[in-house]
This record gives C-alpha cells, structure tokens and sequence, in this order.
C-alpha cells in the first residue's frame, strides 16, 4: 500500500522554522537594545567634573553633616534643608555650593544637610517620587563615609534636576553612584535601597522644620533656630558669607 503523504507538510515546516528563528532573532535584537540602554541614563557622569573634597562627613540624627576635620572653635554650624526636586534649592546649590565647600574646608562653617521630600506630596510619610527616592539614596551614600561620593552625587542631582527628576529609578541612582567612584557595596545598597527609608528621614527633618520655624519650605538656612537670611534685605545667596562674617581665625 502507498503511503498518501501531504504536499504541503515540507512548506508548513519550514515556515514554522523561518518564524522561530525570526522570533529568535527579534528577541536577541530587543534584547540588545534592553542590555546597550542599561546605564544610558547615568552616562553623562562618566565625563562629570568630580570636586575633590577635604572634608569629614557623619550621618546622625537624620542629617548629613558635613565639617572639616580642623574646624575652628566658633565655626558657624547651619541646617540646609533641601528638596531633590525643588528648582530654587538647584539655583541656590549651583550660586553656593562652591563657597559652602570653601568654607567647610576652611574650618569656618559646619552644614547639616536636611533632605525634605514634600514637593512629592503631601503624604510625606508615603511618597514614593523623586524627592523620596533621592533621600533614600543619599543616606546611603551618607552611611558609606564616602564624602567625595556624596557631595558629587548631592550636586549632579541638584544641577541637573530637569534630567533626573522622575526619570531616575533607584538602578539609575545606583549606577550613577558607581560612576561617581561608589564601592559595590554602596551601590547594591542603593539599588535595594527601601523607598520607606527615604520617608521616615524626610519626615522627621519635615517636623524638624516646622517645629522650629513654624512653617516648611525650601530652600532654608537656619542657624541658632532662625532663618539666614533674617529678612528680605539680603538675599539668600548671601548665606554663607552672613553665617562666617563672624569666624575668628
């Protein structure tokens, strides 16, 4: 007996084959793209000019104080209380952040630097945007010891606010630390990082605030529980050469 076979079986073959190797070849493509875009975000820090920094930095008490290690007696000692996503706490960063080094470094001023994470909500104890995950980041950063990292990583992200907020995931802010000379560590602790972290601290240097002045925005100065400037006659720009006017060397 002749066997009846289908003439169209040896076709229907081979185009199954042809569709899985397309489908191979798609995913192998997707999966280049994926893979080549990994880092993407953060790579514009590979050629960021580093700041070197002479300076000592503790996390305590939900602040990042940063002090030099020959700081004078009377140094003025502030809080800086800023927003990851508040444009005038950029501006303000991008006027003083090279005389508020200058002068840590000098042993005259001492910053304690509050991050807040309001502009993220309301709900300051459950946020989960830009201002919360950077806050979470950054006491990581602080726990490292690593000044150097912190205060490079603190400035890109407040130079380059229109870049990162909302666009950055904790991957990101952990690649972003590691291009910034982070150790492996620190970068595995960023990118598994609890958002709640960054809550519980913003929230309580949120109270802080309100506590001591009565009300919560930023960017604020304050030393001795009052705001720097005192009034609208000088201009916050000016804080740092108001706080050490009185240092005596």
């Amino acid at each position: 007996m002749s066997k009846v076979t289908d003439p169209n079986a040896k076709n229907s073959n081979g185009f199954i084959w042809a569709v899985g190797v397309l489908l191979v070849i798609i995913a192998i493509v997707i999966g280049y793209i994926v893979w080549n875009g990994r880092g993407a975000k953060t790579s514009a820090l590979a050629e960021y000019e580093q700041r070197d920094v002479a300076m000592d930095m503790v996390f305590a008490d939900n602040a990042v104080t940063l002090k030099s290690a020959n700081a004078a007696a009377d140094a003025a000692e502030v809080d800086l209380y800023e927003d990851f996503s508040c444009p005038h706490c950029g501006e303000l960063a991008i006027a003083t952040d090279g005389q508020m080094k200058d002068a840590i470094e000098a042993g005259k001023l001492v910053v304690n630097v509050r991050t807040l994470n309001f502009l993220d909500g309301k709900d300051i104890e459950n946020n989960s945007g830009h201002s919360t995950k950077a806050a979470a980041v950054m006491e990581q950063v602080a726990e490292s010891g690593d000044a150097k990292v912190y205060w490079n990583l603190r400035s890109y992200l407040l130079e380059h606010q229109q870049d990162v907020a909302n666009q950055w995931s904790f991957e990101d802010f952990g690649n972003a630390a590691k291009e910034l000379g982070a150790d492996a560590d620190t970068v595995k602790n960023i990118k598994d990082v609890d958002i709640k972290n960054g809550n519980k601290l913003a929230k309580a240097n949120y109270d802080l605030l309100e506590k001591t002045t009565g009300k919560v925005s930023s960017p604020r100065i304050i030393e001795d529980g009052k705001d720097v400037p005192a009034d609208d006659s000088q201009s916050i720009e000016d804080w740092v050469s108001i706080v050490t006017s009185q240092t005596v060397f």
